[in-house]
């Protein structure tokens, strides 16, 4: 392979590995692993850092509460799966 060739090779492959090295749609460190956690850390971290999440118990109520002020309906099909995440990851236990 000619070296031309080879370094265009090699250019392409690290911009389509560059994406993953910098964290993608699926990373949702430092959350819990869970179903939406990537969702949550996205939603979340907008407005507050994660050690404010991370350090709250929710329930029911709470996570409602706080979905409806911060983000909007908590019964859209987003907040239904904030609201779960939050209950069931970071519920009280």
């Amino acid at each position: 392979m000619n070296p031309t060739k080879l370094f265009r090779v090699l250019g392409w492959t690290v911009l389509a590995v560059l994406p993953v090295l910098a964290g993608g749609a699926d990373d949702f460190a430092p959350f819990p692993t869970g179903e939406n956690a990537a969702l949550v850390k996205k939603t979340c971290t907008e407005c507050h850092s994660a050690n404010i999440v991370l350090s709250t118990q929710f329930d029911e109520a709470l996570a409602r509460r706080q979905y409806k002020l911060f983000v909007g309906d908590p019964d859209s099909e987003e907040g239904q799966k904030v609201i779960k995440y939050l209950t069931t990851v970071l519920g009280i236990k």
